[in-house]
């Protein structure tokens, strides 16, 4: 498994925080109490949007690291 850590800067710092707001309104728009899915049909579409950003964000505020903690 690989390990990342932050980049460094303020930026890094504010986009992280505002990604974890972003996060928490997914879980509670999209997820039931269980973990799975509550849109229906719209699972797909969902999920592939948010994979979409997750990416987007892990390639421009994190770095991969050789430590193997």
């Amino acid at each position: 498994m690989s390990s990342y850590r932050l980049k460094p800067g303020p930026l890094g710092r504010w986009v992280v925080k505002a990604y974890k707001g972003v996060e928490e309104r997914f879980t509670r728009a999209f997820l039931a109490p269980d973990g799975s899915l509550k849109t229906g049909g719209m699972a797909p579409a969902v999920t592939g949007a948010y994979r979409k950003v997750e990416s987007a964000f892990v390639r421009a505020f994190l770095e991969k690291t050789d430590d193997q903690h």
